[in-house]
């Protein structure tokens, strides 16, 4: 019933640059292992007792941590200023490739008379040649950053699936190649070049580019826009931060033209193994974030065939892993086809902070600023952290759980208040458990369960809820909560299955009743999709609940992640369940009173707020909405009410109401949650916030819960190679070590060419021990010469790779053996190969192929694993 988002909009550890890039050594201070870790305290809730989060300038962080101003620092740091920092004992530092860079286009058509070259497919392909990734990657990032051709990178893990048709592309930095496509393009259109400038009649073609002011952004798009203007367009180039550029670009109507280009930048939420989110929101227009962002009001791109393939991957619409793949390839091959999108980099985003703090988990996706972190992190003979961040606030960070929550700022200090049913395990990227448990029963991907008697849905007309026992579901995910329900809410309240109830209830009518539904239509076209798989809840006991849905995947745990009854935090909408007092005061502010909005573009095209609850007048809106309530005596039994049982009473509402308005009095905010911090202080004006420690005693976690620390390396402790006569058969062996159940690939390369000439999974004939078998067909047809061996180790606990890379010799063997034949596998290419490669296999080929492309000659000697210093 979810819509995961995984990238959000900002403003690994160090592993291979896969360009020629410095040598980089962190200060080395021992992390420790899951065994050895041992936590400050045993008392309920988190590690320290206060967090505080200020805004601190990019520039000026590094000197603000050394002076003891803050203790870490959520934003990555500027490449130049992190190669500087390396290596010093009292800055510790990690890097994650949390973050990553596009150039959005804007390819509404023009009005009659005028042109708008980006709304030609042509002219959009053409500009992908004007992107110097290479340059952009060493010397604007100075190698701290890989380059991008689509929406993920070779450290995502789905990028496996994909990688040949990236490479397909070859979207290397070539002015007069792009020039050409432009030319043939622009003058199809009726354009004409007049002393080195595109006219459209007699108007100069002219775009306007948006270009964010605070990091590496500047430099990329100067160095767009420079060869913007090679090509003969007129750029204006327009310099804005965070807030102005965001409501110049997505609160604006494409065909307005306040922008034709514009530097994005994201920020992961949560490392996805399976990806479902990225493809859909960087590709497919449903999903809200393609030009148009979903608003009926304005005009809106267009992909038919992305969008159906969007959500055959989004909603687990295949009955294998291979049928899946072979929509993600297909929706991919679409996505880089239409270039709406122009791909730079990922970002190895380095995150500084101080080498005494104890509890750190080092999240494959998201780094520092991993949800492990905020709860666990702590430092010896201090009770308060200090993490500086870009910003704190700005005119478009919003916190309201239906369609707030879409920037780093707000996100990552809600992470320390909130605790969500299920989340992605930091080195794996897959569901897990948090603070529900779950089992799965299915009967897909072909049949159906029976729903039982007990079994109810809302119904947005009726408004109630009605039985659906007997109808079909396609799984069932049972749901312990008592987590959840043997403890309360930060204002004291207790925890139930009311807000569950309500919540669920109100989701659906938001989405299902049709005047809702059109005030807020960007938020409820995107949830309907999922929310139409829905297909009821059971109460089984005081702690135990049942949802239905019409939802399977071939990994269980997404099941329950798509079932959950709950908000979890990493979805685009309704990604956190409050209490539910809250969302009825809300709901009755926003859609009775229509004093506010849930949504941004519903809050512009109406003239009120974007709801956001730290914001002290509008947190006074709902208090004065909940005063209401008491003076009426309000309770609205038939959210609560299934069958003859009510699951709340009206003593109980009025109880909720004056807990809610009392905490507003003293905190000045309506941000009450469940997590190990409550929010005691949030002042936009000073970019602050603070968090005290929730130590009631029912809340269910302790210091050293949700530590992780490192992910545990593979390593290839030796690969054993020798030389061969063409035409003999010979045998390679390679020895590893490291977590879980390791496998091993392989590359044979000519260094001199970069050429792939076979490509295999190597034979395991022991835990750690793999054959690497080259046959006599392909000794003799690949001939005498110098050849690099490419090992790449994998296993399924941890989404790193180790390479390693040794070099033989196939010697001249002057009469071909009699018994040598070709085979068919021997001789398939690496493109035809990888379509079949299971993903499970984390990126292993994402990194491997592009190593042994870049790399020549001079690199035929043996690498170092993957991860250690270079």
């Amino acid at each position: 019933m979810i819509e995961m988002k995984k990238f959000l909009l900002i403003g690994v550890l160090l592993v291979l640059m896969l360009t020629v890039s410095p040598v980089i050594t962190y200060a080395e201070v021992h992390q420790p292992t899951l065994s050895e870790y041992v936590p400050p305290h045993t008392k309920p809730g988190p590690a320290s007792e206060t967090l505080i989060y200020k805004s601190i300038a990019l520039d000026v962080a590094p000197a603000a941590l050394e002076a003891g101003e803050i203790d870490a620092y959520l934003f990555g740091l500027r490449s130049t200023v992190a190669a500087e920092l390396a290596g010093k004992p009292e800055i510790k530092m990690i890097s994650a490739p949390s973050g990553s860079y596009s150039i959005v286009l804007n390819p509404a058509p023009a009005p009659s008379g005028q042109l708008n070259p980006l709304s030609i497919p042509e002219v959009r392909i053409g500009l992908q040649y004007i992107v110097n990734r290479e340059y952009i990657t060493k010397e604007i990032f100075k190698g701290f950053a890989a380059p991008m051709v689509t929406f993920l990178s070779a450290y995502d893990p789905d990028y496996i699936t994909i990688f040949d048709i990236v490479k397909n592309y070859d979207f290397r930095y070539d002015p007069e190649y792009a020039k050409k496509l432009v030319a043939e393009a622009m003058t199809k259109a009726g354009a004409v070049m007049r002393e080195g400038k595109w006219y459209y009649g007699d108007q100069p073609v002219k775009l306007k580019f948006i270009i964010r002011i605070e990091d590496e952004r500047r430099q990329i798009g100067d160095a767009i826009a420079t060869d913007l203007e090679k090509l003969g367009f007129e750029v204006e180039r327009l310099y804005h931060p965070f807030g102005v550029a965001i409501e110049k670009v997505y609160l604006t109507d494409p065909k307005d033209f306040e922008w034709h280009l514009y530097t994005e930048a994201w920020g992961k939420g949560a490392p996805e193994k399976y990806d479902s989110s990225t493809i859909n929101q960087m590709c497919a227009p449903w999903f809200g974030y393609m030009p148009g962002w979903q608003d009926p009001s304005y005009w809106n791109y267009v992909n038919d065939e992305i969008d159906a393939l969007g959500k055959k991957i989004s909603l687990s619409e295949f009955q294998d892993l291979e049928t899946r793949n072979k929509f993600y390839r297909e929706a991919t091959e679409l996505c880089i086809h239409d270039s709406v999108r122009l791909w730079v980099a990922t970002r190895l985003d380095a995150y500084i902070l101080n080498p005494k703090i104890g509890g750190v988990t080092n999240d494959v996706g998201t780094g520092l600023r991993g949800t492990w972190n905020m709860r666990e992190a702590w430092i010896p003979g201090k009770d308060t952290l200090v993490f500086g961040h870009l910003w704190v606030w700005t005119e478009t960070t919003t916190w309201n759980w239906i369609g707030g929550f879409q920037d780093v700022y707000s996100v990552d200090v809600r992470k320390a208040t909130h605790d969500s049913p299920i989340y992605r395990h930091p080195f794996t990227g897959l569901p897990i458990p948090f603070r529900a448990s779950y089992e799965v029963e299915t009967a897909g991907p072909f049949g159906k369960l029976i729903v039982p008697e007990g079994t109810y849905t809302w119904d947005a007309k009726e408004d109630r809820w009605v039985s659906v026992a007997g109808k079909e579901a396609t799984s069932k995910v049972t749901w312990d909560l008592s987590r959840y329900f043997n403890s309360k809410w930060h204002h004291g309240q207790p925890i139930t299955v009311a807000d569950v109830l309500f919540y669920i209830a109100s989701m659906i009518e938001n989405t299902y009743d049709e005047d809702k539904a059109a005030m807020e239509s960007a938020i409820a076209e995107t949830v309907k999709v999922t929310l139409d798989k829905f297909v009821g809840i059971r109460i089984v006991d005081e702690k135990t609940v049942e949802t239905y849905v019409n939802f399977w995947h071939f990994d269980t745990n997404y099941i329950a992640e798509f079932g959950s009854p709950l908000g979890i935090d990493y979805s685009s909408y309704y990604s956190e369940t409050p209490p539910w007092e809250l969302m009825a005061a809300m709901n009755e502010l926003v859609f009775t009173k229509k004093q506010a909005a849930y949504g941004q573009t519903t809050a512009e095209k109406l003239g009120v707020p974007w709801l956001s609850v730290v914001l002290r007048d509008h947190a006074e809106m709902i208090k004065n909405v909940l005063d209401e309530f008491v003076q009426k005596d309000y309770f609205p039994e038939n959210y609560f009410k299934l069958g003859d049982k009510v699951y709340a009473t009206k003593s109980e509402a009025i109880s909720r109401y004056r807990a809610a308005i009392s905490w507003f009095n003293e905190h000045g905010h309506m941000q009450i949650s469940n997590g190990p911090y409550y929010l005691n202080k949030f002042d936009s004006a000073a970019q602050y916030a603070e968090l005290k420690a929730f130590r009631d005693p029912t809340y269910p976690f302790k210091p050293g819960d949700w530590y992780y620390g490192e992910p545990e390396k593979i390593e290839i402790i030796d690969v054993k190679v020798g030389d061969v006569r063409a035409g003999d058969e010979v045998t390679f062996t390679a020895e590893l070590a490291g977590p879980g159940t390791l496998g091993a690939k392989y590359l044979v390369v000519n260094p001199s060419t970069g050429q792939v000439l076979l490509f295999g999974e190597a034979e395991k004939v022991s835990p750690t021990t793999f054959k690497i078998k080259l046959s006599k067909g392909f000794t003799w047809e690949t001939g005498p010469g110098t050849y690099n061996l490419i090992v790449g180790a994998y296993s399924d606990q941890v989404a790193f790779v180790s390479e390693a890379i040794e070099s033989f010799n196939i010697l001249k063997y002057e009469v071909a053996p009699a018994t040598v034949t070709k085979t068919v596998a021997e001789t398939t290419s690496i493109v035809s190969t990888v379509a079949t490669t299971p993903v499970e296999v984390i990126g292993v080929f994402a990194v491997i192929l592009i190593v042994a492309v870049a790399l020549t000659a001079v690199l035929s000697r043996r690498m170092k694993p993957t991860g250690q210093p270079k």
